[in-house]
């Protein structure tokens, strides 16, 4: 587009608005970040119909290269109940080096809602948060998918919970590009497993309470686990 000034007579070029930025734009006129599930749809500005352009392009040898990967037995975490992740640096650092540092953003799809999840007349402990996110990458979209985790009020701060929510829907759509992807393969996390880690029963000093827990094989219990057996009582 040319824009011109009457007072000075420079003509100035502006450059034409990308994909990406009509999107961000849709999502500017949205008002904060709510926490109920009882808001109108009609508040929600829907998303450009343009989103999906570029959809379906495959990118260049050297970005499919360095998302294609294998990942480093080294880069997995073990979660004590015997999930399987990588860091949320790892993702970013994967994304900066095949597109660039900017060259790609996960764009939020709608707004937080809470969903309470707790039985009729029980005590509400948690909710269960979810939002929804795209993935645009070289302002082209490359997947969409909704993020998730379980807020505490008066235990956590809300500002981590929607982080959480944030890298568990970045996890997603990365899936979609073949970053880390062996993590949702069930045989490779049974290697991974039989490999470097290892189940045993612990008890919880700080109440006592024995579970069934992972840790990896070169690495011992720390406070407050601690090695113990197991005795069926009847």
């Amino acid at each position: 587009a040319v824009v011109s000034t009457q007072s000075t007579g420079v003509v100035a070029r502006v450059p034409p608005v990308s994909n990406l930025a009509r999107v961000n734009a849709a999502l500017v006129s949205r008002r904060a970040l709510s926490s109920t599930t009882e808001e109108s749809q009609d508040e929600i500005s829907s998303l450009p119909d343009n989103r999906f352009e570029g959809v379906g392009q495959p990118f260049d040898k050297r970005i499919a290269g360095i998302l294609s990967q294998p990942l480093d037995d080294a880069e997995v975490i073990l979660g004590k109940d015997g999930t399987l992740k990588v860091s949320e640096e790892f993702y970013k650092d994967k994304l900066n080096r095949a597109f660039g540092v900017g060259g790609w953003a996960i764009v939020p799809c709608g707004e937080i809602k809470d969903l309470d999840l707790s039985e009729s007349g029980q005590e509400k402990q948690f909710v269960q948060l979810i939002r929804e996110y795209s993935l645009y990458c070289h302002e082209r979209f490359v997947a969409q998918a909704f993020g998730e985790t379980a807020f505490y009020p008066g235990k956590q701060f809300y500002s981590e919970a929607t982080e959480k929510i944030k890298l568990s829907a970045l996890t997603r759509c990365c899936k979609d590009l073949g970053v880390a992807s062996e993590l949702w393969n069930k045989r490779w996390t049974d290697s991974w497993k039989s490999k470097y880690a290892v189940q045993e029963w612990v008890e919880n000093t700080s109440n006592s309470r024995k579970n069934q827990l992972w840790r990896r094989r070169d690495e011992d219990w720390t406070w407050p686990y601690k090695k113990t057996t197991f005795q069926k009582t009847y």
